[in-house]
């Protein structure tokens, strides 16, 4: 009897005892969920208060089932949207699998600047992904219409050594706007062909007087001379363009030129031993117009540049000015002119001179011509390089 009853406490106890083991081990069933994070991105960013005109999506970096970089979203909407107080109207994955934060429908300012929106599992809330979303608004229709891009490529024009690009394409509050593009000094301007890169709906092309014609989709050969008429300040040959989106439309005029139009007899001269009290010398030096326009005579250099180590200062003015009276006020492309220089020797200072003259000429639009003035009214553009000429003189007593 006493064996009977040790064998049932024996079997009591060792049931109890692994019952209670039992109970401190996690179920061998329980997993940690596997959640797709891909299946969570968004394919679109659609607003109830507006409908966009253009998105932008790149989609978050997932590495090893974590996000490694967050995605991207900018969202275009018209330029008349008044308000960017804006809530996501929608999304493509499974709700029952995730949930969007800021929710569908709540409004978010994005006039500060970008919101980020998480997605994230509803199973497993470490596991996640976001968004860094911002709302813009499309340029106006006329702010649209633009030349993005104008070159000469050395592929469609085989007497350049290489492609040259636009140095200034220039857009002014009105509907003249204006293209620069600087070639080599001796580049045949009569036959080149343009690339060109535009924002609208059509592009047009006159030549001169001409009507606007369609530009054509294979290469247009353009004569970029000019002929100036000086009676009415414009270039008789000028190229144009015509961009037209709708009931808008831009112009612009384009100009070709050579970075250094003033090319100088000699790039250094000296007076050699001048007296002090002697007055007024008058020295004078040869050019020649390289460029494609004409430029105007009396061009005053720009800045006087002392090189001495004592600063001694400047006695020296100096101007470009016709060589001929028949040439009129201007000095046409290839054509010779002549830099004045005049040194005031009256109360200069004793001693050794080593000055640089810069002429700074600059393009006026409105008059299709070079010159050295600077008018609020007319567009005026430094696109040339400045041209120095160094002179050289000492001042010695009586």
């Amino acid at each position: 009897m006493k064996n009977l009853f040790k064998t049932s406490v024996f079997l009591l106890i060792s049931l109890f005892i692994g019952c209670s083991s039992d109970d401190s081990k996690p179920p061998e069933d329980i997993n940690p969920p596997n959640i797709d994070l891909a299946a969570a991105r968004l394919n679109d960013f659609r607003l109830s208060e507006v409908t966009y005109t253009d998105i932008n999506l790149t989609q978050p970096e997932i590495v090893d089932g974590e996000e490694k970089t967050p995605g991207k979203i900018i969202v275009t909407v018209p330029s008349e949207t008044n308000d960017l107080s804006l809530s996501l109207a929608s999304v493509n994955f499974d709700e029952s699998k995730f949930e969007i934060s800021p929710a569908l429908g709540s409004v978010q300012s994005f006039e500060e600047g970008v919101i980020i929106y998480t997605i994230t599992s509803r199973e497993d809330v470490e596991k996640s992904i976001s968004y860094l979303v911002s709302v813009v608004k499309e340029a106006p229709a006329e702010e649209a219409l633009k030349i993005k891009g104008f070159k000469f490529e050395q592929s469609k024009n085989q007497k350049l050594s290489s492609d040259i690009e636009a140095t200034k394409i220039v857009t002014y509050p009105s509907k003249n706007s204006a293209i620069f593009i600087l070639v080599p000094v001796g580049t045949e301007l009569n036959d080149l062909v343009p690339t060109i890169d535009f924002e609208g709906e059509s592009l047009e092309y006159q030549q001169g007087s001409s009507d606007f014609m369609v530009y054509p989709e294979t290469d247009l050969h353009v004569d970029f001379r000019s002929d100036y008429d000086q009676l009415n300040f414009k270039d008789k040959n000028e190229f144009t363009l015509l961009v037209k989106k709708g009931e808008f439309e831009r112009y612009y005029r384009v100009i070709v030129d050579v970075q250094n139009p003033i090319e100088l007899q000699e790039n250094s001269v000296s007076t050699g031993d001048l007296t002090e009290g002697d007055g007024t010398i008058r020295y004078s030096l040869k050019w020649i117009n390289k460029g494609n326009h004409p430029i105007v005579r009396d061009l005053k250099a720009s800045n006087y540049v002392d090189n001495t180590s004592g600063e001694i200062g400047n006695i020296f003015n100096a101007y470009l000015e016709v060589s001929d009276v028949l040439q009129g006020i201007y000095i046409r492309p290839s054509e010779e002119g002549v830099v004045i220089i005049k040194v005031n020797t009256d109360g200069a200072t004793i001693g050794d001179y080593n000055v640089d003259i810069v002429f700074s000429p600059k393009y006026d639009l409105n008059r299709a011509r070079i010159n050295d003035i600077r008018d609020d009214l007319n567009p005026i553009e430094d696109i040339f390089e400045p041209i120095k000429l160094n002179i050289k003189s000492t001042i010695k007593s009586e």
